[in-house]
């Protein structure tokens, strides 16, 4: 199974996936802090997408550099980049002495006057990074290594591309219990019983990338950053199945889906009936597991 790439929900992956503006710069505000972080810390970011972590953080005045496969999801960061008066710098691939020829880059390189900073977006493979060894001060990765396939080399390449002392964070969101978590455990219920798995290529849990740099020597610990309570209703977390903006959903066949989506509005209306529009408190955690190399 290869990698996914977001192109195809590149448009509307903020709506769905992105942190609320006040919690957006409370993470990346505590995530600077965590890092202590200054304006020559070299941050690169693995599969980097729209920017939901990147584009406030280089924002406090950082030096930044992300890479991801999805050109559409980069688009999107470079429509924010520019409405914020970030310029464009138009190097070639190889200007800077961290890039390397032999795994060539399409790059686009983006600067900040006031605070000082700048962003470079690379179209890359994170399995392959086009970066010399111990080029940056901290890698992170947010929400992606399940979705990587070969994770495992994503992370030796990580732990190559830091310098001696470097940070990784490897970071993803945690929630509370609730009724409304119930669905998703449903929905692949239904899909399984007609012997369809789901699945997806990369790591099935963060302990497991824990497990790997355990096997590198490299030991981490587990921060809980921030957490929040948000609102949702069942309706809303089917909708999200059913149209198909989790990634879960995208190697399941057409037919077998869309019976999965029938069967789960079915059990739905059972389970929840005048309560399925009914809001609920959801606590969510942002967590990071942060290694020294």
């Amino acid at each position: 199974m290869p990698s996914f790439s977001f192109d195809p929900i590149a448009h509307r992956y903020d709506a769905t996936r992105g942190y609320p503006g006040d919690i957006a710069q409370q993470i990346t505000r505590r995530l600077d802090q965590l890092i202590g972080a200054g304006p020559q810390t070299a941050f690169l970011e693995l599969g980097i997408g729209t920017g939901r972590i990147a584009f406030p953080l280089a924002s406090l005045g950082r030096n930044y550099t992300g890479v991801d496969i999805s050109t559409k999801m980069l688009d999107v960061l470079v429509e924010k980049l520019r409405e914020q008066d970030w310029q464009a710098d138009q190097q070639p691939w190889g200007s800077l002495p961290d890039e390397t020829v032999e795994r060539h880059g399409e790059v686009r390189r983006f600067t900040h006057a006031e605070p000082q900073a700048s962003m470079r977006l690379v179209v890359s493979d994170i399995t392959q990074l086009p970066f010399q060894d111990a080029s940056f001060d901290v890698v992170i990765a947010v929400h992606v290594l399940h979705l990587v396939e070969g994770w495992q080399q994503a992370v030796r390449e990580t732990v190559r591309v830091l310098r001696p002392g470097g940070l990784m964070l490897n970071c993803w969101d945690e929630f509370g219990k609730t009724d409304v978590r119930e669905i998703s455990e449903q929905w692949r219920a239904i899909v399984e019983s007609s012997g369809v798995s789901v699945s997806r290529p990369g790591a099935a849990s963060n302990q497991q990338v824990v497990e790997l740099l355990q096997s590198l020597g490299l030991q981490t610990q587990r921060v809980r950053l921030l957490q929040w309570e948000q609102t949702a209703t069942p309706r809303a977390a089917i909708e999200r199945i059913v149209k198909r903006e989790w990634s879960g959903t995208w190697t399941i066949p057409d037919d077998i889906f869309a019976a999965s989506a029938e069967r789960l509005w079915q059990w739905a209306n059972d389970y929840y009936g005048a309560e399925i529009d009914a809001e609920r408190q959801v606590e969510r955690s942002f967590m990071v597991s942060k290694t020294q190399v």
